[in-house]
């Protein structure tokens, strides 16, 4: 404007957020206003309905922790449905089940009245607890918490059926469990790797899981529940042209931290190689928000092995979700030396079992890996020999400002 050219720069927050009901084919001017809260203007919302069209859900964020207030609507008590309140613009009348953020509430099914979640309700790692919501004093636990696996997700299946995925030392496992009891009928056959996606719904019998790993671009299963044992068949593959997943090796190792805490690493390499320290190296690391670093295929990191020689690592440092809130706790605040500890005990590991040396060894990350990637080269530039540090989160102390 007037000449100018942007700055490149964006530091407004998006403040007032609003739910609205949109009709399909309708025009945007006619959608329908449902929640708003302007005496928080920086809290965010997200709506869903259950299966059985009866409730809306209505989740209420404040900030990255995870953490949620939980409302409801029964769309059968609107005399109108919610057309009626196109004229009154008035906001959907939302009965407040959780009214505080000491938790995280997910929806995961519902019979009538009575509702299961996935919670962290004083359970770190995740559980699935449920309750009647005319009654929300009395909570039962369906599914609690596991000792050392985190409980990522949980959908309601085949009527009365979950499907659960659960991440066991960084790698994902599924089960069919029973929903009125949580009880396990069957464990699915999975290879080390990540789910990505599951497609379901309560009455289907068939589900589409999306897998990916390190050497496997892309995989959609297609699980049939309907037998009494479940039938899991590949339905589709991404082939990636010149890509030989038995040219190359993955291999998980559990590093000490400078307090002995075991941090997981995993290293990718050509399938033979020599540990005389002479391969550039790449350590990609986070540690941050609650977010994992699960097994994942980038043709970027196949190149570097491939045609470079390279070998590649992704540290699951402390402050990411790999084994649960008390992980991500334990890198985060006055916690968060423990990233750039772990980071380079992972580093020191590459070099002294002789995968590498430390003029050859480069570090990457990119927001809070950014700044991962800066501590660890001002603390410790004797250890790295080259350093990517993207859309890093540095100035920390005017960072409150700008998000």
């Amino acid at each position: 404007e007037g000449g100018q050219l942007d700055a490149g720069t964006e530091t407004n927050i998006n403040l007032n957020h609003q739910i609205y009901y949109h009709v399909l084919g309708s025009d945007q001017s006619e959608d329908i206003l449902c929640w708003k809260d302007p005496e928080h203007p920086k809290y965010t919302f997200g709506a869903s309905v259950t299966d059985d069209g009866k409730y809306i859900v209505l989740g209420i964020y404040e900030g990255c922790d995870p953490v949620n207030k939980l409302y409801y609507c029964e769309i059968s008590s609107l005399p109108r449905g919610i057309e009626g309140f196109r004229e009154t613009q008035e906001i959907l009348p939302f009965v407040k089940l959780i009214d505080n953020f000491d938790a995280q509430y997910q929806v995961v099914a519902n019979d009538g009245e009575e509702f299961t979640f996935l919670t962290n309700k004083s359970a770190p790692k995740n559980k699935l607890e449920r309750v009647n919501i005319k009654n929300p004093e009395l909570w039962t636990d369906v599914l609690p918490e596991h000792e050392k696996d985190v409980l990522e997700s949980a959908d309601a299946v085949n009527n009365n059926q979950l499907l659960v995925c659960y991440m066991s030392d960084v790698k994902h496992i599924l089960q069919i469990r029973d929903l009125r009891t949580g009880n396990l009928i069957h464990q699915l056959p999975l290879e080390i790797g990540s789910v990505s996606e599951i497609s379901c719904r309560r009455e289907d019998k068939v589900v589409f899981i999306g897998f990916t790993s390190f050497l496997s671009p892309g995989i959609i299963y297609r699980c049939n529940l309907a037998p009494t044992i479940p039938e899991m068949k590949m339905f589709r593959e991404i082939s990636v042209p010149g890509f030989d997943r038995t040219s190359f090796q993955v291999k998980q190792v559990f590093v000490p931290s400078k307090d002995g805490t075991k941090i997981p690493m995993f290293i990718i390499s050509k399938k033979v190689i020599n540990l005389d320290r002479s391969y550039p190296t790449l350590l990609y690391g986070y540690g941050g928000f609650n977010i994992s670093l699960t097994p994942s295929f980038s043709v970027g990191r196949i190149v570097l092995c491939k045609n470079m020689g390279f070998v590649v690592c992704v540290a699951n440092i402390r402050g990411g979700g790999e084994y649960g809130e008390e992980w991500h706790k334990a890198g985060a605040l006055a916690m968060k030396q423990n990233c750039f500890d772990d980071f380079a005990a992972c580093a020191e590991f590459l070099i002294s079992n002789g995968y590498t040396s430390s003029r050859r060894l480069c570090i990457e990350g990119g927001s809070n890996g950014g700044l991962l990637v800066a501590a660890s080269i001002n603390q410790r530039p004797d250890l790295f020999g080259c350093a990517l540090a993207h859309v890093g989160v540095m100035d920390m102390l005017r960072f409150h400002k700008f998000t």
